[in-house]
């Protein structure tokens, strides 16, 4: 059965619908990106059951933002993860929510890295990149597993925002049309600096999108 492969929330949508997202559904959403960087040379000097511990904070941090935002987790990427603002149906706020979610992700794993020892923090840092547009939700797999995701520019884009913000030595890089759809009350206008909008290429893609960079306050 597909729920056992899911999260709560799909699992809850499954029971109400067995039927949910059977065919693909084309819709607007927001894709919210977080990466750890430096972890990969990390994982070489630390054992297994560190890296694991550090892994499993970090899941949580982002679980945590993720479901008071309303999002939706489709994925953990090992130090990665995806989340996902639509469903089970596409909302009005869901750029708002997304928006919150990326600079609460920001504030939250500041703080974790800061908590950790010097010898980790030092090695690690994190990056958030963050979009809106139109998404294909469906289920995706094959006989032994199927999970529940979304595809299309949109995503690639987002995933893409992280990279360009870590060329410009931002923790967040987010698309105009995002932050135009979530609105002037969201929360990345009243928190740290947030510049923008340029144009900037995005790698693999075509032409070029209006981004904004969210740095902390105390950033150098």
């Amino acid at each position: 059965m597909l729920e056992q492969f899911q999260a709560p929330a799909i699992q809850q949508w499954l029971s109400r619908d067995p039927n949910f997202l059977a065919e693909p559904v084309r819709q607007n959403a927001a894709v919210v990106f977080i990466d750890l960087s430096g972890f990969t040379s990390l994982s070489e000097q630390l054992g297994p059951d560190r890296i694991r511990e550090l892994l499993k904070d970090f899941h949580a941090l982002v679980d945590n933002e993720a479901v008071s935002c309303g999002g939706m987790i489709t994925s953990f990427l090992g130090d990665g993860a995806m989340i996902l603002f639509g469903l089970p149906a596409a909302a009005t706020d869901d750029a708002l929510r997304a928006a919150d979610c990326a600079l609460g992700l920001c504030i939250t794993a500041d703080r974790w890295l800061t908590s950790l020892p010097p010898s980790i923090a030092s090695r690690l840092g994190f990056k958030v990149g963050a979009h809106f547009g139109v998404i294909v939700a469906s289920r995706l797999g094959g006989g032994s597993f199927r999970h529940i995701t979304a595809t299309g520019d949109t995503v690639n884009v987002a995933s893409r925002l992280m990279e360009v913000a870590a060329n410009h030595g931002a923790k967040l890089a987010l698309s105009d049309e995002l932050l135009h759809v979530a609105g002037r009350d969201c929360a990345l206008f009243k928190s740290g600096v947030l510049t923008g909008p340029n144009e900037t290429q995005i790698r693999g893609r075509s032409g070029s999108l209006a981004i904004w960079l969210w740095h902390s306050a105390n950033s150098n």
